[in-house]
């Protein structure tokens, strides 16, 4: 039988964290999900551990070769059959009522297509050291906007309605390795309108050996690149992106 909501993880090489993901998924105060792992070539044990877990709700893959990111969280979303769906970065967790507490606000504002939310920021052993850096956009600007001013506001628990992505290659593109997450903030807001729920409802963990914090600099300038190249895609074609609005 489907479920409501579907996580979408893609992993590589993050054994050492999955006890901390699995716990979290499995704490959920919703019976209503399914979760879609998709394991990219790891070499580090990951795939063992993770094909262990594997219910009728707990969908376990393997690239056949490696694919990076965006692609292997094209193939879970190819994969998953919810109506709405969720991503999950496999060295992060949620917060136990994370699927519950969103599904209420897809219930209560069924015109949304996309709902992102604040998180913790966390240290390796996944404390929390802060509140984290999502917000929205800053003087009604499009994330897009937001982002050719170096202004951060799209990033975790990042959720969609299913029906809104028609193109799965459009929010999750073929090949890319960093800023996969600005990347789907810039999508998502093209297909229909969003909304920011200000509650902590993802766990990040920031950490040497960490994709956002080995590769800043890639990450950064992918980040402005994609994001100017969106800007000017829409002043020549006159697309507008939807609005963004506050929830609670």
């Amino acid at each position: 039988m489907s479920k409501k909501f579907s996580i979408l993880t893609a992993c590589y090489n993050d054994k050492p964290y999955l006890g901390n993901l699995i716990k979290s998924v499995l704490a959920q105060d919703s019976p209503d999900w399914e979760w879609i792992i998709v394991d990219d070539c790891s070499s580090d044990g990951s795939w063992e551990m993770l094909r262990r877990i594997q219910n009728s709700n707990i969908k376990v893959l393997k690239n056949d070769q490696r694919l990076q990111c965006s692609s292997t969280y094209a193939r879970a979303l190819s994969e998953s059959n919810g109506e709405f769906c969720g991503v999950l970065d496999a060295d992060d967790a949620l917060a136990w009522d994370a699927v519950k507490t969103i599904l209420k606000r897809y219930k209560a504002h069924t015109d949304l297509s996309f709902i992102y939310t604040q998180h913790s920021w966390c240290d390796k052993r996944l404390r929390k050291q802060r509140k984290g850096l999502s917000s929205l956009p800053p003087d009604g600007l499009s994330i897009v906007e937001a982002a050719t001013k170096r202004k951060h506001c799209f990033s975790h628990w990042r959720t969609f309605k299913r029906s809104a992505v028609d193109d799965i290659n459009f929010v999750f593109p073929a090949g890319l390795e960093v800023a996969v997450d600005k990347h789907m903030g810039f999508a998502l807001e093209e297909l229909g309108p969003g909304a920011f729920f200000p509650r902590e409802l993802y766990l990040y963990r920031y950490y040497k050996g960490n994709m956002s914090l080995t590769r800043a600099g890639d990450q950064k300038k992918t980040w402005l690149t994609l994001a100017k190249e969106y800007d000017a895609r829409r002043r020549k074609c006159g697309i507008k992106a939807h609005p963004i609005r506050i929830i609670k």
